[in-house]
């Protein structure tokens, strides 16, 4: 695989962002497998670069049993989807649609 990089380039199609997370966070964060099977799953076709830089912060910020994720806390919508699904994935109780009012 060749990637050629363009300053400019704002956002990358999720199975170059899928096999670059692989690379870079696979053997380092437990959840990187849920998070990959989140990205198979969802409805995004690319990852923007506030997306990418974030879920490498999240990666290393969140513990894997969410104890310190805060709802109300900054991340990407992506991230808030991915903390939900795995809940859900977990047999968690989610309270994010009630407590975002949606």
């Amino acid at each position: 695989m060749i990637l050629h990089c363009d300053k400019d380039q704002r956002s990358m199609d999720m199975e170059t962002a899928s096999d670059m997370l692989q690379l870079l966070l696979g053997k380092h964060w437990p959840l990187f497998t849920q998070f990959d099977q989140f990205l198979d799953q969802s409805k995004y076709k690319v990852i923007n670069k506030d997306q990418w830089c974030n879920i490498l912060e999240f990666s290393r910020t969140i513990n894997h049993d969410l104890s310190n994720y805060d709802l109300d806390g900054a991340w990407p919508v992506m991230l808030d989807e991915f903390v939900e699904w795995l809940k859900i994935q977990r047999g968690e109780e989610t309270s994010s649609t009630e407590a975002r009012g949606s």
